[in-house]
């Protein structure tokens, strides 16, 4: 029986005036809540689910249809608090590697502390981007960014649910270092909210899962909070495919997801899989 059955979080939330957050954080790990190679949950702010299932699931399905590879350099923009990086290290082999970048410090400096420890070959970097919603103190622009690695340098990029809160400025930039720093032929997995006529019928008839219906911010953006865009945007197809093109990324397939109240589909986001030229 795990803390999280034991203990609820209100409970643990209010230990933490009265014991050492590091006691609370080994507690769990004492009954089982977590291993050494996950994050303490106070620490987890990426996504919902189940942390080491959701990752390990979404690294499947870059290997089944993502044609990621085992000997592959990659590059995860976003990286987290290594959800995709734990499940990785028990797939990438030499020569492959891993780099990953995110703009939430304390983020990084956990993964630097457990998970490169344990895989020299797995860094992360912090890069202090501005962001209103994760990083609101960031004293770096996102459209004025330049990731901190040679060009042609990775086979694979990752960029798991990081569109979905970024403006277009700072999207179109990224593309544009994503492209700088992949080798010709590299691939990518990429999820986003993609604005086309299916997905924008389906918000116009308030179909959107989790009921955030979106309503328009730019000519090429809809937003579900207007005062705080970064909490989920989506982007216009079509100005979104050209600014692939324009970056030098050909999209090869997209499986459009569920978040706008489709059936059957792969995910909640859209996934988009590309190669660079």
């Amino acid at each position: 029986m795990g803390l999280k059955s034991l203990i609820p979080n209100s409970i643990k939330t209010a230990l933490k005036n009265v014991i050492p957050v590091s006691v609370i954080d080994q507690l769990e790990i004492i009954t089982g809540e977590r291993d050494a190679l996950t994050p303490p949950s106070r620490m987890i702010f990426i996504g919902d689910g189940d942390f080491r299932k959701v990752g390990k699931l979404t690294i499947d399905r870059m290997k089944e249809i993502g044609n990621l590879k085992s000997t592959d350099r990659v590059l995860d923009v976003g990286s987290g608090i290594g959800r995709l990086a734990i499940p990785l290290t028990e797939y990438l082999k030499t020569p492959g590697g891993y780099d990953g970048i995110e703009i939430v410090k304390d983020g990084v400096d956990w993964c630097n502390k457990e998970v490169h420890k344990r895989f020299p070959n797995f860094n992360f970097h912090h890069l202090n981007v501005y962001n209103k919603m994760y990083n609101p103190n960031g004293t770096m622009q996102g459209h004025e960014l330049r990731f901190p690695f040679d060009s042609t340098t990775f086979d694979y990029v990752i960029l798991n649910s990081v569109f979905t809160h970024m403006l277009e400025p700072d999207f179109e930039r990224y593309l544009a270092e994503i492209s700088r720093t992949l080798k010709k032929g590299a691939r990518g997995y990429i999820t986003m909210f993609l604005l086309n006529e299916e997905s924008r019928r389906l918000n116009a008839e308030g179909k959107n899962k989790y009921d955030r219906h979106l309503t328009p911010f730019t000519d090429n953006t809809m937003v579900y909070l207007q005062d705080l865009p970064e909490s989920m945007i989506a982007f216009d197809e079509t100005y979104a495919r050209k600014a692939f093109e324009k970056a030098g990324l050909t999209i090869r397939d997209i499986k459009f997801g569920n978040w706008c109240g489709r059936l059957n589909t792969v995910d909640y986001q859209d996934l988009i899989f590309v190669t660079k030229k």
